[in-house]
């Protein structure tokens, strides 16, 4: 029909179809949706990244990555430092549960993202000022007890938050495990100078040399500080109980450890050097006994096989590399010598569980073997010293008895690190005592702020299925390796056995993430879309929105969706409560209630009398 020419009442002069003037886009699209018959609705949601949900203070792994790859380096360092307060040196020391987590490692290869971390730190170590500012001060002064990665993560937290922090240390150098249980060649000191003088840029003030019940008291610990988070760690080496173990020549690995990276190291190894132990430590300990002047090294350890070591496997596949024996199942039962350290009895053995769960099955029946040594360094765990803790706050196990959120009884007094994950169940790792020294910050500022502390309740979508991403856009790319000193002059020096990537490296690296389930403004969903329905301010992660007034609910952005941040969500389940209307021009509140009430305001002009 036409109505060219035809005189029309100005009440009847809207945008219905054949009539003139044409509606305008604007106008004619608020009145005529075209997505009524829809069942079906697309939804952006993000997932949390399984990287994310892997790493022990849950850096925004996903988010970094792709600022890198898109050049923004400054940025991703900005990110990673919200939960990460030295990333230069998680980037060297860290045994990246985040990339066995990752998705990628079932397709070809898991992600480098401790190489990526690793750059990124670097280039903050590089920079004048630090990215991160002291928060607003509020008054408030806390006591850290302890400088190794927990009391750094909990001080670095709750100075961002407003609070006077000290940090106390027993040792002559700040650092804790990092500076006394890492050696050089794996994290230099140099690097973790730099990240202590980042600590004090915040405010922080660091007390060395000063111990806890002998120079500061509970007591003025308690009178002096608003609150105190205690992460002593796991400072005393174990014993194996073997008769003669106290002879000469018999040394504990992470005393060993400590006394060279605090330079106060007395220790002078012979040619033949056993380390007892099938852990992390022993195999840095075996490392640098070679370092240290050792022409044979034999790691001797209970579990049957290098499958059931606890060691990170390509630490051992280094260590192996570098010259160092295995042999396996067997267990010391006594330190032979006169005075020194001359050879160890060995009897077979059996490893029958986790670690500090169950006993060593020894085999005393059969008859004990004779192993030549010049010395012995026993690295077969550590435990902690609380003599000075208050007995109502030890428990049976040795360790800090404290509730869910680290909280000591009803004080201001929190534990954080080692101390107070051993016996969880969880890896000791320098990642996890990260982030439990970030989680304690938090609750401590919460109950100084006479806050309730309540467990996080937050649900959470992992995506670990690859069946919920498009597949077809990935092509497999290999694994950029990092380089690596050469095997005949590493143990010849102190230098960093691993060397960084370069830039080219690290953002050739973080383009073979997935970025599982979040958005990372692919635009596929906007360029596929045939009507078009997607919306965007600009090309950015999650600026995306569907204009439901005209999606059809065909699916194909959901389709070609590479990272599963899209789904589709039936209409009438949607979760805001709305109803899909009956018809397109129902004058009732659903789905298009802003259409209704454009139809009602048109009625309401048009004159009574008619």
């Amino acid at each position: 029909m036409s109505t060219k020419n035809t005189h029309i009442p100005e009440w009847l002069t809207v945008p219905f179809a054949g009539i003139t003037p044409a509606p305008s886009q604007e106008k004619g699209q608020d009145l005529f949706p075209t997505g009524n018959w829809r069942s079906i609705r697309p939804v952006y949601r993000d997932k949390l990244p399984p990287c994310n949900n892997a790493c022990g203070t849950n850096e925004k792994i996903q988010g970094y990555l792709d600022l890198v790859k898109r050049g923004k380096y400054l940025d991703a360092y900005a990110l990673i430092k919200e939960d990460m307060p030295f990333p230069s040196v998680t980037g060297r020391v860290c045994y990246h549960p985040c990339e066995q987590a990752c998705n990628r490692g079932k397709y070809d290869e898991a992600i480098s993202i401790r190489a990526v971390e690793r750059f990124l730190g670097d280039l903050g170590q590089a920079l004048t000022n630090d990215v991160v500012k002291p928060g607003k001060p509020n008054g408030k002064k806390v006591a850290v007890v302890g400088s190794g990665p927990a009391g750094h993560s909990a001080a670095y937290q709750l100075a961002r938050l407003g609070y006077k922090v000290t940090i106390f240390e027993k040792s002559p150098k700040a650092g804790g495990l990092n500076r006394g249980g890492i050696p050089d060649w794996v994290l230099p000191q140099n690097v973790l100078d730099r990240e202590i003088e980042r600590l004090e840029q915040l405010g922080i003030t660091i007390k060395t040399g000063v111990e806890v019940g002998k120079d500061v008291t509970w007591d003025s610990l308690k009178k002096d500080y608003d609150a105190c988070v205690l992460a002593v760690g796991l400072t005393e080496p174990n014993s194996v109980k073997a008769e003669g173990e106290d002879k000469n020549g018999v040394v504990y690995g992470l005393p060993f450890l400590r006394d060279i990276g605090m330079g106060t190291s007395k220790v002078k190894l012979g040619a033949r050097v056993a380390v007892i132990g099938g852990g992390n430590t022993a195999i840095d300990c075996a490392r640098e006994a070679l370092r240290q002047g050792a022409a044979e090294v034999t790691m001797i350890t209970v579990e049957g096989n290098a499958n059931e070591m606890p060691a990170s496997p390509e630490d051992l596949h280094d260590m192996l590399e570098e010259g160092v024996e295995l042999m396996h199942g067997r267990a010391v039962t006594a330190v032979l010598g006169n005075g020194k350290v001359e050879a160890l009895q060995l009897h077979k053995a059996r490893f029958q569980g986790a670690i500090n769960a169950s006993p060593i099955t020894v085999d005393r029946e059969a008859p004990s073997e004779r192993f030549a040594v010049d010395n012995v360094i026993i690295a077969v765990g550590q435990h902690a010293s609380l003599n000075w803790l208050p007995a109502e706050f030890k428990n049976e196990r040795g360790t800090i008895k404290m509730d869910k959120f680290g909280r000591l009884g009803n004080t201001n007094f929190f534990a954080a690190g080692d101390i107070a994950q051993v016996g969880s169940g969880q890896p000791l790792m320098v990642v996890n005592a990260v982030g439990d020294g970030k989680r304690v910050a938090f609750n401590l500022d919460k109950v100084v702020r006479g806050e309730k502390l309540e467990p996080r309740t937050i649900p959470v979508d992992v995506i670990f299925d690859l069946n919920r991403m498009n597949m077809t856009y990935f092509p497999h790319f290999p694994r950029i390796q990092q380089e690596m000193l050469p095997t005949k002059t590493r143990t010849k020096t102190q230098d960093e056995v691993i060397q960084p990537f370069t830039e080219e490296q690290a953002v050739e690296e973080a383009n073979r993430c997935f970025s599982c389930g979040t958005c990372n403004a692919c635009d596929n969903c906007y360029l596929v879309c045939p009507e078009p329905c997607i919306a965007r301010p600009e090309r950015s992660n999650g600026m995306y929105k569907i204009l439901v007034d005209y999606c059809k609910g065909c699916r194909v952005c959901i389709e070609e969706c590479p990272t599963g941040c899209l789904e589709g969500v039936p209409e009438l389940d949607f979760d805001t409560g709305v109803v899909r209307m009956d018809t397109a021009f129902a004058i009732s509140p659903g789905l298009h209630g802003r259409q209704a009430q454009e139809l009602k305001n048109l009625g309401d002009r048009a004159p009574k009398n008619i």
